[in-house]
């Protein structure tokens, strides 16, 4: 499945502490007119081709993702109350009212799907709702629907950070964990405990010395178009409550099947694995043993045969065989086969037998006996036709023609 990732520009604001200002770079990034940072894969495992284009130029993707840049992303914890759906952005206002920056209003709350540990808070992304709406209503004007929104940090069980190269050229660090996500420069004092104590770290390849100078060596090399790219396969959606995206069709299924691959849904993925490994092999066994069976028996015909009929050295159909031995046994005493003319006379003979009007023909081919008997009463057609059935035989009756055949032979 083609995923396209866009990256948002970042939000012009004041800077954060330690960090320098960069107002230019910032200001150009959020111009309307500017052109649409993006990253595609065919896969959604590499990238495949990235630049930027105007929304019209845009590659076209199975899935479209938004990528949020961490500046204008919050993450606050929160003990959750049990709620109806519909209420819960009303109730996370309320509980996250103190922790916002900015009013209730202009925040767009999501709740992550990365919880913590144990009956531990949620985590929930805040970010400013008209800045988001502007983005996405641009999007939108050019045919562009966002299928997710996602953030280029999130919080996690495992602590872990990334060293990158900001707008203005200087060195900054993120690090996300179960304590939520933390960003600045590199450079600053505050931050060198924190970074040495962080086990796994990625840079970009800018940023690597920075981080090195830091007492962090050998990290993982990550370039800007691979996390975000990472990041856009991370199962988190951010487009909530009334920003919820409405997907039809193809693409609605698509958005489903993505939900259902994220990580959250990993015991259910194991426990089809499961279910589908148990079905193979019991299906593998049932059929071993149904083949088992089956050559048991193969084998007992065989030891039957051999034992009715010594003569027979090579066995390859026992019961064809058994019926060609036994109708040269019954021709060698002068017994009548199953298929001799006189068999079928017997058969014949219960009805025929002080019947005052004679029969017009009697033929017999492969298919059977057949008797014109245009003259003969009702009754005596229905008495052949009982007698018959009771020996494993059956008699069609079409205009006078009397058809006697074996049963499940069909006749002409």
């Amino acid at each position: 499945m083609s995923l396209l990732a866009i990256l948002l520009p970042v939000r012009g604001r004041s800077p954060a502490p330690g960090e320098a200002p960069a107002a230019t770079p910032i200001a150009a990034a959020v111009e309307p007119t500017a052109p649409w940072r993006f990253v595609f894969s065919r896969t959604g495992q590499t990238v495949d081709h990235q630049g930027r284009a105007s929304a019209a130029g845009l590659p076209k993707a199975d899935r479209i993702v938004l990528v949020a840049p961490d500046e204008d992303v919050s993450w606050l914890a929160v003990h959750l109350p049990k709620a109806a759906a519909k209420r819960l952005k009303d109730v996370l206002r309320g509980a996250l009212e103190d922790q916002l920056l900015e009013e209730p209003a202009a925040a767009h709350l999501a709740v992550s799907n990365r919880g913590l540990p144990g009956d531990g808070p949620t985590w929930v992304a805040a970010l400013h709702k008209p800045w988001l709406e502007r983005h996405l209503k641009e999007l939108l004007d050019q045919g562009v629907q966002a299928d997710a929104l996602v953030s280029l940090s999130e919080p996690g069980l495992q602590l872990r950070g990334h060293a990158r190269v900001g707008l203005d050229g200087q060195a900054l660090a993120v690090v996300c964990g179960p304590q939520g996500v933390a960003h600045g420069p590199l450079a600053w004092p505050g931050w060198r405990t924190r970074l040495q104590g962080t086990p796994s770290w990625t840079a970009e390849p800018g940023a690597a010395q920075a981080l090195a100078e830091q007492g962090v060596a050998s990290p993982r090399l990550l370039d800007p178009a691979q996390r975000a790219l990472e990041a856009a396969c991370s199962g988190t959606n951010l487009l909530q409550f009334d920003l919820t995206p409405q997907m039809k069709g193809s693409r609605a299924v698509m958005a489903a099947w993505s939900s259902f691959k994220d990580r959250r849904f990993r015991t259910l993925h194991i426990g089809l694995a499961a279910l589908l490994a148990v079905q193979a092999v019991g299906l593998n066994v049932s059929a071993w043993q149904a083949q088992r069976h089956l050559q048991a028996l193969q084998g007992r015909s065989e030891q039957v045969l051999r034992e009715a009929f010594p003569s027979i050295k090579v066995v390859v159909d026992p019961v064809a065989q058994a019926e060609r031995e036994l109708l040269t046994l019954r021709r060698a005493s002068g017994e009548p086969g199953p298929t001799d003319l006189e068999t079928w006379l017997d058969l014949a003979a219960a009805a025929w037998a002080g019947q005052p009007t004679p029969l017009d023909s009697v033929r017999l081919d492969a298919q059977g006996l057949t008797l014109v008997a245009t003259s003969w009463p009702p009754d005596r057609v229905q008495g052949l036709q009982d007698h018959a059935r009771q020996h494993g035989w059956q008699v069609r009756v079409d205009s006078g023609v009397l058809r006697v055949s074996k049963s499940g032979v069909a006749s002409p």
